[in-house]
Order: C-alpha cells, then sequence, then structure tokens
C-alpha cells in the first residue's frame, strides 16, 4: 500500500519509478492505483475501489456514461445485500460523476496543484463511499421482517462502515440472511395469490461457513434465478388476477375526474362504474370501506373544474385592444325548466376565434342584469383595463339610451367604450326589407309631405366648434380607430367597420 502511495506521488510529479512490469506502471491510475475488474470485499465499497472499477471499465468500453450506470449498479449490489436503503441510482451517477471531475481537476493540475488538496483527496480514498439515503436508518428500524436484535446489528454495521470500517458482511449475518428473508417473501406473495402451494423444505443455510464475503458474490439477479427453485406449483400462464391498491377516495383521483368530464358521464354513471368494478374483484371488494356515493362524485366534480378554471384563468393572456361580445338565450336546464343564459366572448389580437369567458345563469334579460353578468366575467378574468369596444345585437335590452345593456356595461366599468353593433341577427332573423316598416318610419313617411323643405338643417360634424361635446368625442373616436387600424390580427368585418367609420368621419 505505501508502494503504491509512493509511485503515485512520483507519478503526479510527472515522472514514474521503474518497475519489473511496464504494463503495471502504463496503466496506473493517478493517486487511485492500478484499475480492478470487480470490486471484492465484505465491506461496503470505498471511493478507492469505486474509482478502480470506473477506470477499468471505462477503458474497456470507452462510453463514459455508460460505466457511470455499470459502477453504480455494482455498488449497490453491496448496498442492497448489506439491507441498507439509497439514495435514487440517478442520485448516485450524480455524485460518481462529482467525484470523477474532482479527481480529473487534480490530474490535470498535478504539476501545480495545491499539496493540501492532493493529501485531502488521498485520505478520503479509503473511507466509505456514501450512498446512503438520509432516512436510511430510520428505514432499519421500520423494518418488520427484522427482529430487534438485527435492527441493532444493521445500524451498528452502517455506522461502522462510516466510521472505523472494523465490521464485515459475513454468514447468515447478512447475504444469506437477505435471501432468506427474499424467499420468504415471494413464496409468501405466490401462496397468497395462488392459494395452493406444496410443501416445500428451504435450504437450510446454517452449514455455510462463517467467511468473508467477495464480491463476486451471486447478483440479485443471479439470487432470483436460483431462488425460484423454491416456488413449487409457479404456473407457466399468467395468473388471471393482478394485485392493485385503490385510494379509499377513489372518487377524487384527478385522473378519473378528467376522464368523467370529458367523457360527459354523470355522477350516477361514475359511482355506478366504480362501484361495478370494485365488485369485481375476488374477493368483492367491501364498498363501505370507499368512499362513493353521487354526493361525493358532485363534490368530487364540482372541486376539479374550479380547479381547471383556475388555471385557465391564470394562463389566460388577455390581448392589448379587447372586444366584449354578449348574448343571452332562453334555454332548458338539466331539469327541463327554462332559464336565461348569457355567453361572454373576448376576442382581439391572438384571440381572432374569440375566448369563451363564461356562460353564466341570468334571472332575466333586462339590460342591467345582462351588463352585471358581463361585468363579473371581465373582473374574474383580469382584464377589464383592455376592453376597448363592445360588441353586441340591436336589441333594446342592449341598446336602450337609459337602460341599455351597453350604457350600464360602460358605467360599471368606469370609462365609455367604442359600439360595434350588429345587425346582421335581425335581418337574418326577418330577411330583407324593400320598404320602411319601422312605426316611426311609417310615421314620418305620412307626415313628410306636411314638413317645411325649406328648412332643412345638416349636421356637419368636422366643422363643429372643439368645445363642443360632439366635436370631442368624434376626435377620441377618430384617434381610436386610426391606431387600432394599424394592428394586425383583427376580424373582417372589424376592420370593414373601422374603415367606414374613418371614411365618414
Amino acid at each position: 500500500m505505501e508502494e503504491s502511495e509512493s509511485q503515485s506521488a512520483e507519478n503526479a510529479k510527472g515522472t514514474v519509478r521503474p518497475t519489473s512490469s511496464t504494463t503495471l506502471s502504463a496503466t496506473e491510475i493517478y493517486l487511485v492505483g492500478q484499475p480492478a475488474s470487480s470490486i471484492r470485499g465484505s465491506k461496503l465499497p470505498t471511493m478507492r475501489q469505486v474509482l478502480k472499477f470506473f477506470f477499468h471499465t471505462v477503458n474497456e468500453s470507452g462510453d463514459r456514461q455508460e460505466t457511470f450506470k455499470e459502477t453504480v449498479r455494482n455498488v449497490l449490489t453491496f448496498w442492497n445485500l448489506a439491507g441498507i436503503k439509497t439514495i435514487s441510482e440517478r442520485g448516485c451517477r450524480e455524485k460518481l460523476t462529482r467525484l470523477w471531475e474532482h479527481w480529473r481537476s487534480l490530474q490535470k493540475s498535478r504539476d501545480r496543484a495545491a499539496k493540501d488538496k492532493v493529501e485531502n483527496f488521498k485520505s478520503q480514498l479509503d473511507l466509505l463511499w456514501d450512498i446512503g439515503a438520509p432516512d436510511a436508518v430510520e428505514d432499519i428500524e421500520k423494518n418488520r421482517l427484522l427482529t430487534p436484535a438485527d435492527k441493532q446489528q444493521d445500524i451498528a454495521f452502517y455506522q461502522d462502515q462510516r466510521g472505523e470500517r472494523k465490521a464485515f458482511m459475513s454468514g447468515n449475518d447478512k447475504i444469506f440472511a437477505a435471501k432468506k428473508r427474499k424467499q420468504e417473501e415471494r413464496v409468501e406473495k405466490q401462496r397468497s395469490k395462488q392459494g395452493r402451494f406444496a410443501a416445500c423444505e428451504p435450504t437450510s443455510s446454517d452449514s455455510r461457513p462463517q467467511t468473508s464475503v467477495v464480491a463476486d458474490t451471486p447478483t440479485e439477479v443471479e439470487m432470483e434465478k436460483k431462488d425460484t427453485a423454491i416456488q413449487p406449483g409457479r404456473y407457466t400462464s399468467k395468473h388471471p388476477y393482478v394485485m392493485v391498491q385503490l385510494p379509499r377516495r377513489i372518487l377524487q383521483e384527478p385522473a378519473l375526474k378528467e376522464l368523467a368530464d370529458r367523457l360527459r358521464i354523470s355522477n350516477n354513471e361514475i359511482v355506478s362504474v366504480v362501484a361495478a368494478v370494485l365488485r369485481s374483484a375476488n374477493p368483492p371488494g367491501d364498498l363501505s370501506e370507499f368512499q362513493i356515493s353521487r354526493e361525493t362524485a358532485r363534490r368530487a366534480q364540482a372541486s376539479h373544474r374550479r380547479q381547471v378554471a383556475a388555471a385557465q384563468r391564470e394562463a389566460f393572456t388577455p390581448p392589448p385592444h379587447a372586444v366584449v361580445h354578449w348574448d343571452s338565450k332562453l334555454v332548458k336546464n338539466v331539469v327541463g325548466e327554462e332559464e336565461h343564459r348569457q355567453a361572454i366572448f373576448i376576442s382581439g389580437r391572438g384571440h381572432e376565434e374569440g375566448k369563451l369567458l363564461a356562460v353564466l345563469p341570468v334571472k332575466d334579460g333586462t339590460g342591467l342584469t345582462q351588463a352585471r353578468a358581463t361585468a363579473r366575467a371581465i373582473e374574474d378574468w383580469s382584464c377589464s383595463s383592455n376592453v376597448k369596444a363592445l360588441c353586441f345585437d340591436t336589441t333594446s335590452s342592449n341598446t336602450g339610451r337609459v337602460q341599455g345593456a351597453v350604457v350600464h356595461l360602460e358605467a360599471l366599468l368606469e370609462k365609455q367604450l367604442l359600439r360595434l353593433v350588429v345587425r346582421a341577427a335581425a335581418s337574418n332573423i326577418f330577411g330583407k326589407t324593400s320598404a320602411p316598416t319601422d312605426p316611426l318610419f311609417q310615421t314620418l313617411k305620412k307626415r313628410w309631405s306636411q314638413l317645411d323643405h325649406s328648412q332643412y338643417l345638416r349636421l356637419d360634424i368636422a366643422n363643429l366648434p372643439e368645445s363642443d361635446w360632439l366635436s370631442h368625442l368624434r376626435h377620441r373616436t377618430v384617434s381610436y380607430l386610426a391606431h387600432v387600424t394599424t394592428l394586425a390580427g383583427w376580424r373582417r368585418s372589424y376592420t370593414t367597420s373601422r374603415s367606414t367609420c374613418l371614411a365618414t368621419s
């Protein structure tokens, strides 16, 4: 050992002491020693053993990442035989990568590396390469397969390996006891599944010599193959039943709630399906142990929908110049009763096809009720500051001068908005007309001959005084339309409406 360290020190200075075997000198690893084809010993591997095996394997394969995996798998064999819980395999690979990078930095700067860093690294090489989980000791204490004496022995062994490293694995103490426990667990599982096993006499391990165990003991894969010898009656075909664990609150599982919404399964139907699945088990599941009822399903679905709605509102980015659309209809609900429902959309750049904000139930179709529902949806989606225009049909509940929804909505949002009136709905319903049928037009037609045609008063909006409120409104409208006309992504009907307004202004 002292000779190996002296050789490593000389190698660090850039000179190799001549030996009887030039091959050994050529393959010796800086600070580590000769590579090793396996990790031998009856103790948990040290950092030196891990690095020796790593360098041997990487020289053989040439694939460093695959070598990290292979080295970790070999080291985990020792820890599994000792029955000590470890960190994840990925965490082990990351820890081994950091160890190799530390060695690599010292190897690259061997001529100028600080002596204390090299000595500190050399002093740690023969210590345990600890990959134990933070709760490894607690895991041993909770192991029901171990007696109190075995638990104390395992904990003492782990603590010794992290310190003086005087203890070792041998005989029934470690490997054979672990094998026996695994065999008993497998036999018990098979017996509980199949229900009929022939009598079996497990091979006694007491006669095994109490000798140190080397690393080339059978791996877990080989142990799995040998353990099949104590499992009589194993079927070649798959068993008709499988063991699964179901949560007691199965109706609250996100996957089940999402499936019910996607397939439009009612609360009664989902409860019936889950109950039928539980009763199909062997033995049949006790429904009283699960929380399944129509009311539970209803609460679970409502909670799921609230979560989905909140997530969608959180991810929504309103357009900078948004147009709000709304319309209400009298529809039948699930119990067959008629009720008013109001759909509220928002459109703009990035949402050319429109984004549905809500379909709210309203008590009636009055302008105030529609305005309140629309304002509530806008506030819920946090886009009130982005709303610049309103799009609505020409019903009196919307266009009323005093009680119209537009007037109330502007008051609720505390700002004036551009009004985009949709008249296509009326023409689609009533068709095209060749003459005025509105009572006001009919009255004007009848009294047209009685009017004084010499006193026409033309409203010249373009030449109104600057102080006039109508002139101020015209300037604001023209400025806004001139700005939004330059933006892309608007619907064709809006573009035509803006161009027409600008042309007539």
